[in-house]
């Protein structure tokens, strides 16, 4: 059976309990908060994918709705139960462990968030009861999304930047509306289950539009990658060269304090580095391509595209940051044309075996200042150490 069946069987089964506590005569509410508690199992499996942001879940709104619809004793039950069956049909993470840790954080979430509810219900001093209500399902449903930013910190160490918020303030808003439109304001107003029927559509298209956007971001990678692979298959750079020394430039362009935009176009010029070599005439037998001719063809095919001139001006400056320095400023694009400069002379001592580590990071600390920038050797050195390959010397 098909995920996509499974939820449609699942969303069928809700519907016919409901419908089921409806004719046997139960508590008035029962059937909706079936309803809404199958929504929540199947809004897990559908989350929001920024860019430079982790995906959060719509199963954060429908925990905003059930708020409203259940009592504290009936939402908890709710949930625990719900996230059970959400966490077990997500197709990630694959592992047991990473599962519960998984539950646990959506049960931490969802219980903090009826929590800081019902507080601000409580405590908050106000005759606008509408700004009571909007204040406290603001502040619940804020309280999920930080949480799982907590999570991120805790276990990738990023947290992420203010203009990637955008599905944050959709989450948020669509929670509320939904909440209110389920219950109202003090019992007036609200019209149920069409509620949250309603204000989930703009969540829906914000969802369908960080798809179509991710879909299109992960073509445009494959694109870049499957260019950085020509000079590899043309047997003019040694295989796996290109990925590891981007993967490098990534994790020094962190180490050195660099923006998001920056470390994106240096690994955007560090899978295309070498693609000017497909351009120019094979050398003579035992000789090797000209670097400043490969980086300049390779440079003026990436100026080309304004969304790459960005990575064709590292790549130009690359080879031509070994020269003693002069009075002629260097280029904006100097510091990362550096950190590929090394990353891709390390990879070159080491062709990606860690044993050589460290005696290739000792033949770049050897080197004149003006050929590799002690700032960038050393935050080479941190993320070797950090990934534990170097050996102590005695």
């Amino acid at each position: 059976m098909s995920r996509r069946v499974l939820l449609v069987a699942i969303a069928l089964v809700g519907c016919l309990l409901a419908g089921a506590a409806s004719v046997a005569g139960a508590k008035e509410a029962l059937p909706d908060l079936i309803i809404l508690a199958t929504a929540l199992v199947v809004a897990e499996q559908f989350e929001l994918r920024p860019y430079n942001r982790a995906a959060i879940p719509l199963s954060f709104a429908g925990v905003i709705v059930l708020v409203r619809a259940a009592d504290p004793a009936e939402f908890v039950a709710i949930v625990a139960v719900a996230y059970i069956v959400a966490v077990a049909l997500r197709p990630e993470p694959s592992g047991l462990s990473q599962r519960c840790a998984l539950y646990a954080e959506r049960i931490v979430e969802a219980v903090g968030a009826g929590i800081l509810f019902h507080f601000v219900l409580e405590f908050a001093e106000s005759e606008d009861a509408k700004a009571i209500v909007l204040g406290g399902l603001a502040v619940a449903a804020a309280f999920e999304i930080l949480i799982a930013d907590l999570v991120v910190l805790i276990r990738d160490h990023r947290i992420a930047p203010v203009r990637a918020r955008g599905a944050d303030v959709a989450l948020v808003t669509s929670g509320m509306l939904m909440a209110v439109g389920y219950d109202g304001i003090g019992g007036v107003g609200g019209i149920g289950l069409w509620g949250p029927l309603l204000f989930s559509i703009p969540l829906l298209a914000a969802w369908y539009s960080f798809e179509l956007l991710a879909s299109t971001r992960r073509n445009f990678q494959q694109t870049i990658e499957a260019l950085g692979s020509a000079a590899e298959l043309a047997g003019l750079v040694r295989p796996g060269h290109v990925e590891r020394v981007a993967e490098l430039t990534v994790a020094m362009g962190d180490q050195l304090g660099m923006s998001e935009t920056e470390i994106e176009q240096l690994s955007t010029a560090a899978l295309l580095h070498h693609l000017g070599a497909v351009c120019l005439d094979a050398p003579g037998a035992g000789a090797q391509l000209d670097p400043g001719a490969v980086a300049e063809a390779g440079a003026t095919m990436l100026r080309a595209s304004e969304v790459l001139a960005p990575a064709g001006d590292i790549v130009a400056a690359e080879p031509s940051l070994h020269r003693p320095p002069t009075a002629h400023p260097q280029p904006e694009s100097a510091l990362s044309g550096q950190v590929l400069k090394v990353a891709s002379a390390f990879d070159e001592l080491t062709d990606g075996r860690d044993e050589h580590a460290s005696w290739a990071l000792e033949a770049l600390y050897t080197g004149p200042l003006y050929v590799y920038d002690g700032r960038v050797v050393g935050a080479l050195e941190r993320v070797l150490d950090r990934r534990g390959v170097l050996v102590a010397r005695v």
